[in-house]
């Protein structure tokens, strides 16, 4: 798991909030904060990433007011954590703007992250070498991705593994074979997003469900919210939060 820098978005404040964990979560995570903070000048949060389980642990261990996790949690890890759901995220599967495929089936893209199809020509491509990525173990994306079309972990030998959402979008960028997986609120022009079962990726298409590949976006804290904490979840959660929710996360579609 690699950890990314954290934003101190506000400098001043006598109450804190401190929030750690997905990189999925962090950019939704940011601009409720900086909203929030308008809102409240006496209150100072930061928001750092990593990914799920450094967010998971970073609030059982007492690290952090709120963790963030961009997946379902496992029943030994909710035990003990009081989850708020945010919002949800539509797994982007994206390729090179060059290669023409432009929809793959649910069956075609187990197909290729099983290491069963191989070349783009057995999807309606190039013939040429499928590069496909995937993200580090740890990572809510790609326990989400395995679980949605998995139910579960699979063997990805096939695979580079990318070590961050950057990475994915860097690789797909620059390879013209490359497949790999993102957040909504990750994607940039340089991408062609793929359409999963002749489904485009929209909020309305994930909010509706006719989007398959999501999943939840939860804030996480060790006991129910009370005080500046819970005031700022009611916000998040409020008309007014899911409208920057929904705002940040699907900018970029």
């Amino acid at each position: 798991m690699v950890a990314v820098s954290s934003l101190v978005i506000h400098e001043s404040g006598s109450r804190e909030i401190k929030i750690v964990g997905s990189t999925t979560v962090q950019p939704v995570a940011e601009a409720l904060a900086q909203a929030y903070m308008e809102k409240h000048p006496d209150v100072k949060i930061t928001v750092q990433g990593g990914d799920s389980l450094v967010g998971i642990k970073s609030v059982q261990s007492e690290k952090a007011n709120i963790g963030t996790a961009s997946r379902n949690l496992t029943q030994e890890e909710s035990e003990d954590l009081t989850q708020y759901q945010i919002g949800k995220d539509g797994i982007a599967v994206v390729v090179n703007p060059n290669n023409p495929v432009n929809s793959l089936t649910t069956d075609q893209l187990k197909g290729i992250y099983e290491g069963n199809l191989t070349n783009w020509k057995q999807v309606g491509g190039k013939d040429e070498p499928i590069n496909v990525i995937t993200r580090e173990v740890g990572s809510g994306t790609r326990l989400a991705f395995e679980d949605t079309l998995f139910r579960g972990k699979i063997v990805q030998n096939n695979a580079t593994v990318a070590i961050s959402t950057q990475q994915v979008m860097q690789d797909v960028a620059v390879l013209p074979s490359a497949v790999g997986y993102l957040s909504t609120n990750a994607l940039n022009p340089d991408l062609k997003i793929l359409r999963i079962n002749n489904v485009s990726l929209t909020e309305e298409s994930v909010n509706n469900g006719e989007y398959t590949l999501q999943r939840p976006l939860l804030f996480l804290v060790k006991e129910p919210a009370t005080g500046v904490v819970k005031d700022f979840i009611d916000f998040t959660l409020s008309p007014e939060g899911q409208s920057i929710v929904n705002k940040t996360e699907y900018k970029s579609v």
